[in-house]
């Protein structure tokens, strides 16, 4: 914890010192992960996507978490809480308004020109990678499960 406090406490100094270099310095990074990792985030949401669906028609869909004979709550009202959850937090504005910043600004991940005819399929492929079934493998079920255990099994 101490870690990330250090590092939050770094990051508004220097972006308070210097805020075009921190600018800089973080389109660097990011143009360098999405050069060189982007592929493996990818790859790895679609892991996520298969863990999501193998857990849920497999026997450990009928896990218990935290020692309960029934549930808290019953699946409508779980899946009510995720669905209310990602759509509130972000898929109201972002679902909107993603694909028209993608259009306007080209992912790293393709070439198309901005603002041309060309662009659009691009906009909408790196927004259905954020609002697809992917995102909600990886909000909607493995962190809920995770994020569940902790707080009932782990205290």
């Amino acid at each position: 914890m101490g870690l990330s406090i250090g590092f939050i406490i770094l990051f508004v100094a220097f972006s308070l010192i210097d805020a075009d270099a921190m600018t800089a310095a973080i389109s660097v990074g990011f143009a360098w992960t999405t050069k060189n990792l982007g592929a493996y985030f990818q790859l790895l949401l679609l892991l996520n996507l298969f863990i999501a669906v193998g857990v849920a028609v497999s026997p450990a869909a009928r896990a218990r978490i935290g020692d309960r004979q029934r549930p808290d709550m019953g699946t409508f009202k779980w899946v009510s809480i995720i669905l209310c959850t990602l759509l509130g937090g972000g898929g109201v504005f972002f679902a909107a308004g993603e694909p028209i910043y993608h259009f306007v600004v080209t992912p790293p991940a393709f070439s198309s020109e901005p603002g041309t005819p060309a662009a659009v399929p691009n906009a909408l492929a790196q927004s259905f990678m954020h609002w697809g079934f992917h995102a909600w493998a990886v909000l909607g079920t493995l962190a809920a499960i995770v994020l569940s255990h902790h707080h009932y099994d782990r205290g």
